[in-house]
């Protein structure tokens, strides 16, 4: 990887920095330009852009830029479709740095009104997959020397991270589309298998660069983004749980919660201990199964979310008509005085959906209980 050749301190540290501040849940056309204008500030260049690749590389199916204000844009009018230098850059799926563009053999020159450039920098930006998203083309630094090998390297390092940043933008898309359950099971696994790998491999070169020789401040540094990438990796692996398919009808839903308490350890690090009644007392119609599965995942999502809880005790019970839920953490609580959030919310709606309501019993520093109750048949 780039960065194990980066070893200035302070432009790892600025790394860093440009890797976290890309970590935004903004969508994919806010986050190409926040890439450009990150990459460019990174080394101090005047201009940057990002060129997409369309399905016939190397033209281009997007141009997202930075240093140029749109009146020039304007002025300059139909976007480059990817020939000359832009195109070798496409070609060569490796960086490319040009002192003089001038005299570059490749160069096909610019457009009226377009601002004269010097020096360049390409570099690919590749998705956890392998595949070219598109490239970062950078220009001119701001002291007018040349980019050298160490821009190269950190240009090419947060190319990689980018792509990462792109593939999850990319993922949440697709989830707030998608509905067919197949399909969510899929990106469910595509988290699992490529971005917490990727993450985890981010982090694991991080702490290798703990052994070098740093100071007690880039240490901290470095720490505190190690710290970072784990929370995402916990969050996903939250997201992960919330998003998975719930086939359930009103005879299976004892196996479902048993199966979801088991999943809990597994994918969330949560002991969860779990009472039911008899199977035969625990019969539901098919919508109040749903929502009761749907209302234990919400709960321990947010149990793994927010309560810094390591056991749960789950226990579902049935009297007459009615169903109740109940979820109690051994965490850190909160303050009931706050505003509902929208995970209590949803559990309340799906509640008095079925005649029912939810309380919460919590005290910071106590845990909580979570108490869920609806009508068990129509």
């Amino acid at each position: 990887m780039p960065f194990h050749r980066i070893t200035d301190p302070a432009r790892l540290h600025a790394l860093i920095d440009a890797m976290l501040l890309i970590e935004a849940d903004a969508d994919l056309t806010d986050l190409l330009q926040l890439i450009v204008q990150t990459a460019s500030e990174l080394v101090g260049a005047r201009y940057g852009a990002l060129g997409v690749l369309g399905a016939q590389a190397p033209t281009l199916s997007r141009f997202v830029t930075y240093g140029v204000d749109p009146g020039t844009r304007e002025r300059i009018g139909s976007d480059p479709h990817g020939r000359g230098v832009l195109g070798e850059t496409t070609l060569a799926t490796s960086p490319v740095r040009v002192d003089d563009l001038a005299q570059h053999p490749g160069a096909v020159g610019f457009p009226d009104h377009h601002p004269r450039m010097r020096h360049f920098l390409g570099v690919p930006v590749t998705t956890g997959d392998g595949h070219v998203f598109g490239n970062l083309y950078l220009a001119d630094r701001s002291d007018d020397r040349p980019f050298d090998e160490d821009d190269e390297v950190l240009v090419e390092a947060f190319g990689r991270a980018a792509g990462l940043v792109i593939d999850q933008a990319t993922l949440r898309h697709h989830l707030r589309e998608l509905t067919l359950s197949d399909e969510r099971e899929r990106l469910a696994r595509d988290l699992h298998d490529t971005v917490i790998q990727r993450l985890f491999g981010v982090g694991l070169a991080l702490q290798l660069t703990l052994a070098s020789n740093l100071e007690a401040a880039d240490r901290e540094r470095i720490n505190r983004a190690v710290d970072e990438l784990d929370a995402t990796v916990q969050e996903i692996r939250t997201t992960i749980f919330e998003i998975d398919r719930d086939d359930v009808d009103g005879t299976n839903l004892a196996a479902r919660v048993r199966e979801m308490c088991d999943e809990v350890g597994a994918r969330l690090g949560i002991k969860v201990a779990l009472r039911l009644p008899p199977d035969t007392d625990l019969v539901t119609s098919s919508r109040c199964a749903r929502h009761t599965l749907q209302a234990l995942r919400e709960t321990l999502a947010n149990v793994a979310r927010h309560a810094q809880a390591s056991e749960a005790d789950v226990e579902l019970d049935v009297d007459g008509p009615w169903l109740t839920l109940l979820v109690r953490d051994n965490g850190v609580g909160f303050a009931t005085t706050v505003g509902p959030g929208r995970g209590l919310r949803n559990l309340r709606s799906r509640a008095r959906e079925l005649g029912g309501d939810v309380t919460v019993d919590a005290t910071p520093g106590r845990g909580t209980l979570v108490r869920w109750t609806a009508q068990r048949l129509d």
